[in-house]
């Protein structure tokens, strides 16, 4: 049996946190209930055809069924239109914003992968992603049948079972570091990284229409922007979906090597990469989509049910309160509930909202009943009520939701999308409880935000909140902990529709000496400045004053403060750095916010979300909790930014966890905008919920974003390049912060001993092949994972693939000249000979600690030495100084390099002349047909600097001069080209 990596697939098919996949997709039967289809604002009903769009999701479901043997395919789908569409699509509406927990998201192409859809949000081998970026190309453009729905069934497999790319095409945001991706070392050549090794195709210099057939650099690897170019509509060789789907007899997904469509694991993709060469199947099989389901009949009738709804405007918000006797304990719970409420419904929740209030003990009553807030009057009424809560009695927390249902239900008959806001800080003690009101909030399609204080806390309301697509979030109590003013205040950004979304850029505690000035201060960025508002809560504000400086001498101060302090920028402010000074009569300890809104809605915005490897940590001295931070400008990956996660305990103890865009351990790419840290075992201090809160800082001048070089054409199947026209940009400085969820530890054991080992090695990569003298490189990682510096390499090699991932003690290791360990990151660079020629050999590095712990094999590279003659190039006489050309022989050279081009030309045109005259046209060829059967002629060199090519095909022939050596390319520069027909 194979070796089954625990870490890189730590919590492997479960799902990830509510934040990453919020609305949870069930199973009934082997069809799919639950997904969601949202369409963005940013598209008009001309740009996105409804029909289209359901004859895509169709014909993907039937793809799907078969394509996974009968097992699933989608049931019931809802699409969710804007609220700025004509009204006459649907008649049925949906509360509150649909993007953050949709499955599939319609909108604008993304640039940097010009025209076609991705999955975002992709962690680990066997991990879901956050969800399918789908444009209208693929919906409007490719026929429904046979293109796209094989195209919306690749992007599920990455989506819901965490597969990645069996190719070697840029497909997300950003590739890979392989220099030369769509190729590997086997068998003497290099062969495609495609999981079907048959597969028929041309190679290609920069594009599939280059006419070019690459050769080997001076490395001996593929020339740079090398691709291998498929014939999409002739082939006959079955390959994985997770390769190309475009092609014709691609519809299945690989498996082991004796299935019909087994799987080529030597290939250097991505899927092999990150999941030690397993096979689609393979980890597909450990997915409770497959382990939970039989084979249905293949007469299955897989046409989804739709629910076509719209998004209504304005969110519907039921807060249900505890104000049982717990809440009156010493830290005073009941009071900052009050506050914090008051404070979301008068400086936080979004305009037009409509909100209520309902308290729960042993009873559940209604404080306030559905208001639609527009006015501050309304909000400061509704305030009112709330400062009036007593806590005292027993909890029933069903009690309470289903009061909140029945809120909801004499307002509108659809309630779907509405949201409760339950907050609690005990178990439940009288009926109904949670699990009572369970059915009812699923049936209803109500999202439950569950706001867990402190330790005691019923566990069964995290769960209602995950099932109902919510999330779960922790208080611990903590006077200096800012988490629930950030709760409340994620809440409400949430909330927000695309068009009018806050963001939050700050979230401090502040310790005011009685008579000292506390000093801090907020960054305006080009982003946002609409309607700022910085906010000071807590015990004793009564006593502070705040005042307000920043640029152009401007100026506010917020006066005697009651309940809290506000200082608002009304309108557009300067971008720049704004100071706070606050003072006090006595010693406060208070919570500092800042919001803001978009400085101009049609404009990309920078935004930062937050996730973890798993809400439910089973605690292992070997295994670390994996926390992601997704950093973007619109859909533009942010890197070299400041990335900070704060876990903060139940008792208040905060471990400060800083995150890297650095592609080492669990950070899939570097420089994608995905952030990745861990929380190593030894700093984990005991059992029970860990709230977080993330926090990003752009450097001035220092972060960076990506954009696309060029404005790009449409696209053309086929005629990327891998990051050649990509750029970077630095921006200004800029701040975002977000709550980002709760996590559980159960089993909490104190730390005694090292059994941290390093990370897998997932960069390990041929640099060059020159006989057989191979150089690999891969970056080096930590002595705990990515932390610290690792003691040693072991290096394997071996002419059996599966020996290395399954009996690495029995394999050969290489022993001299084998690198220390440098700092993470750093490039490591090893040399090797193979002992045999005519043979593949595979090599792979893992990492050991001082403490021997090993860390998991590397992806394997594999290594031949190349004998196949089309990939070299022809060598031809060079003049050095150690050389004599006489002038005469150079002259003679030229004259009859030009002769022959000369001639050459002169017949062309001739004969162009002739087919022309006789009703042919010059250029009447297929070029995309006419591609595959181009092959040298004759070719033949003239001194240092020119070289004439012939290329002759049955309908063309072409004549190329070429100067050679030109350094900007490491190569022959093409000069020029004519055509004829023959």
């Amino acid at each position: 049996m194979e070796f089954f990596p625990s870490i890189l697939l730590l919590n492997v098919l479960g799902y990830m946190s509510c934040f990453l996949q919020s609305k949870r997709i069930q199973l009934d039967g082997n069809g799919y209930t639950g997904v969601t289809v949202a369409i963005s604002s940013k598209l008009d009903p001309t740009e996105i055809h409804i029909q289209r769009l359901k004859n895509l999701l169709t014909a993907a479901s039937a793809q799907l069924y078969k394509t996974t043997k009968y097992h699933l395919y989608f049931k019931d789908v809802t699409i969710v239109i804007p609220k700025s569409w004509p009204n006459n699509f649907s008649k049925e509406f949906v509360s509150g914003p649909q993007l953050d927990t949709a499955h599939i998201i319609v909108d604008k192409p993304n640039p940097l992968v010009d025209n076609k859809p991705y999955v975002s949000g992709m962690t680990g081998c066997g991990h879901p992603g956050k969800y399918i970026y789908l444009e209208p190309i693929t919906v409007q453009v490719h026929p429904a049948e046979g293109l796209a729905d094989k195209i919306l069934v690749h992007h599920w497999g990455h989506f819901r079972w965490g597969l990645f790319d069996e190719h070697g095409d840029k497909e997300a945001p950003i590739m890979g570091t392989n220099t030369n991706p769509w190729f590997y070392s086997t068998e003497g050549t290099f062969k495609p990284n495609i999981c079907a090794k048959n597969i028929k195709g041309q190679n290609h210099l920069k594009y599939c229409q280059s006419f070019r057939q690459c050769l080997l650099d001076d490395n001996g690897l593929p020339e740079k922007d090398c691709k291998f170019c498929v014939d999409e509509r002739d082939n006959t060789a079955k390959g994985s979906i997770m390769g190309k789907p475009e092609i014709s007899s691609v519809v299945e997904f690989c498996d082991d090597e004796n299935s019909d469509v087994p799987h080529n694991r030597e290939a250097d993709t991505p899927h092999n990469r990150f999941c030690q060469g397993r096979s689609a199947w393979e980890i597909m099989r450990l997915h409770s989509d497959f382990k939970d389901t039989k084979p249905g009949p293949p007469s299955q009738n897989t046409v989804p049910t739709f629910r076509v709804v719209q998004q209504r405007t304005g969110q519907k918000v039921v807060l249900v309160l505890d104000k049982s006797g717990s809440m009156n304990s010493y830290d005073q719970r009941i009071n900052k509930l009050k506050d914090i409420s008051s404070n979301y419904i008068r400086n936080w929740s979004p305009n037009a909202t409509s909100i209520a209030v309902v308290t729960f003990n042993e009873t559940a009553s209604v404080v306030a009943p559905l208001t639609t807030v527009t006015s501050e009057q309304e909000r400061q009424s509704l305030v009112t009520l709330v400062k009036n809560i007593k806590a005292l009695g027993a909890t029933s927390i069903g009690a309470g939701l289903q009061k909140a249902l029945k809120l909801l239900k004499e307002d509108s008959d659809n309630i779907t999308g509405s949201e409760i806001i339950l907050v609690s800080d005990g178990a439940n003690t009288v009926l109904p409880g949670p699990d009572e009101v369970r059915g009812e909030i699923l049936v209803e399609g109500v999202i439950i935000r569950s706001v867990a204080i402190g330790r005691e806390a019923d566990a069964k309301i995290d769960k209602l909140a995950k099932d109902s697509g919510g999330f779960s979030f922790f208080y611990s109590g903590n006077e200096r902990s800012t988490a629930l003013a950030d709760i409340f205040l994620g809440i409400a950004a949430s909330s927000s529709d695309e068009e009018g979304k806050m963001y939050q850029l700050e979230s401090k505690s502040v310790n005011v000496t009685k008579e000292q000035n506390f000093t801090t201060s907020i960054t305006i960025d080009s982003t946002i400045g609409r309607d700022t508002t910085i906010l000071l809560m807590g015990p004793g504000i009564d006593f502070t004053v705040a005042t307000l400086s920043g640029p152009g001498n401007s100026f506010l101060t917020s006066g005697a403060c009651t309940d809290s302090c506000s200082l608002k920028i009304e309108g557009i402010a300067e971008i720049g750095d704004y100071v706070i000074e606050i003072s006090s009569s006595f010693d406060v300890i208070l919570t500092l916010t800042a919001h803001s809104y978009p400085r101009n809605p049609s404009e990309d915005v920078f935004t930062a979300t937050a996730w973890t490897s798993t809400d439910s940590f089973d605690f292992s001295p070997s295994s670390p909790i994996v926390l992601y931070a997704l950093v973007q400008k619109g859909t533009y990956p942010v890197f070299d930014a400041d990335v900070k996660i704060f876990a903060e305990d139940e008792n208040g103890h905060v471990i400060n966890v800083d995150l890297a865009d650095d592609g080492l351990g669990m950070d899939l790419i570097k420089g994608d905008g995905q952030y990745t840290g861990l929380i190593l075992p030894s700093r984990i201090k005991s059992s029970g919920r860990h709230s977080l809160k993330l926090v990003v800082t752009g450097k001035d001048g220092e972060t960076k974003i990506l954009l696309p070089e060029l404005k790009r054409r449409k696209r053309q199947i086929q005629d990327e390049i891998a990051t050649s026209n990509l750029k970077t940009e630095n921006v200004g400085g800029f701040k975002r912060v977000a709550a980002g969820g709760t996590f559980t530890v159960q089993n909490y054991k104190p730390v005694t001993e090292d059994r941290m080992p390093p990370a897998r090695i997932t960069t390990l990569r041929l640099i060059s092949a020159e006989s057989n003298s191979f150089n690999v490189s891969w970056n080096a990682v930590g002595d705990d994972f990515t932390i610290g510096n690792a003691s040693s390499y072991k290096i394997l090699l071996s002419k059996n693939y599966s020996a290395i991932l399954s009996s690495t003690d029995t394999v050969t290791q290489i022993t001299e000249k084998i690198p220390t360990p440098s700092k993470p990151g750093s490039l490591e660079v090893f040399s090797f000979n193979l002992p045999e020629v005519g043979v593949n050999y595979y090599l792979a590095v893992l990492a050991v600690d001082d403490e021997g712990n090993q860390g998991e094999v590397s992806n394997i590279v594999s290594v031949s030495v190349v004998n196949d003659d089309s990939w070299k190039r022809v060598e031809y006489m060079e003049v050095t100084s150690s050389q004599s050309i006489s002038m005469e022989g150079l002259i003679l050279s030229a004259s009859a390099a030009a002769v022959f081009v000369f001639i050459l030309v002169s017949c062309g045109c001739c004969l162009c002349k002739k087919r022309i005259e006789s009703g042919g046209k010059a250029n009447s060829f297929d070029y995309h047909k006419e591609e595959l059967s181009i092959k040298v002629w004759h070719e033949r060199y003239f001194g240092r600097d020119f070289l004439v090519r012939m290329y002759y095909s049955p309908h063309l022939h072409f004549v190329r001069g070429y100067q050679a050596r030109d350094p900007r390319i490491n190569g022959y520069r093409d000069n020029s080209y004519l055509y004829y027909i023959s």
